[in-house]
Order: structure tokens, then C-alpha cells, then sequence
């Protein structure tokens, strides 16, 4: 085999490792208690309607989690804090985010960011990203 070669698979297989070991170690999102409350309110707005969803923490992910089906939708929200920078959202603070149909193709999703408390209001908005009308 070539010395070239040899190099090149050597440092493609450190690379393979390094890129293993540094998603494997990674830190989680680490959230906090809001002032020890057990849970948090979240109002969803979903063009007209507002529906309410109580998240409950949950120590397991260290995020506050609700959801409720409500107009024949089912609203998921998640409440989450950022200790540093470039994690998630790129931002620390509190970050909030909600959809009001999983992962379906027609379901608005919303996020919001806050540096000291939480979000307790958010609007759905639509985001249509599709592959072929992308260049346009």
C-alpha cells in the first residue's frame, strides 16, 4: 500500500473516532427548575383559537413537557434552558417550543427565546419548506 494511503486512512479513522467520542459525551440541554415550580403554563396560539397547555417537569429530561388535544389537534409544548451557547438555539436562556400536529407534513410549529424566565405565550405559525421549490 501506498505511504500516501496509509496517512490518509490513519487520519480518517481519527477523525471517525474523535467525531464518535465527542457525540457520545456530549452534555444534554441542561434545564432548571423556574423558581422550583412543578409546572408551567403555556398559552399556544393557533390562528384564533388559544389553547392552554400545563407542561410538568420532568427530572428525567430536565425539561418541562405538556401536551393536550384540544379542536381535534393535539398541542405539544416543550420548555427548555440553555447553560451555554451554541447548543440548541445558539442562545443561552429559556426556550420554548410548540406544534399542534407531531411530525406530520401540515403542522405549524413555534419557538421563542428568553433570556430570564420562560415564554408563556407563543403563535404557530406554518413553515413550508419544500425540496423542490427551494431554488426559487
Amino acid at each position: 500500500m501506498n505511504k500516501n494511503k496509509k496517512i490518509l486512512i490513519f487520519v480518517l479513522a481519527i477523525f471517525i473516532v474523535g467525531m464518535t467520542l465527542s457525540v457520545a459525551f456530549a452534555e444534554p440541554v441542561n434545564a432548571k427548575k423556574y423558581k422550583n415550580k412543578k409546572y408551567i403554563t403555556v398559552k399556544v396560539k393557533d390562528g384564533k383559537k388559544t389553547v392552554k397547555v400545563k407542561c410538568k417537569y420532568k427530572k428525567s429530561y430536565k425539561q418541562y413537557l405538556g401536551s393536550k388535544y384540544k379542536n381535534g389537534k393535539r398541542y405539544d409544548v416543550s420548555v427548555c434552558y440553555e447553560k451555554k451557547n451554541g447548543m440548541q438555539g445558539g442562545k443561552k436562556g429559556w426556550w420554548t417550543s410548540a406544534t399542534n400536529g407531531g411530525m406530520s407534513d401540515y403542522a405549524k410549529t413555534g419557538y421563542k427565546h428568553s433570556y430570564r424566565s420562560p415564554v408563556t405565550c407563543l403563535k404557530l405559525r406554518r413553515y413550508d419548506f419544500h425540496p423542490i421549490f427551494s431554488f426559487f
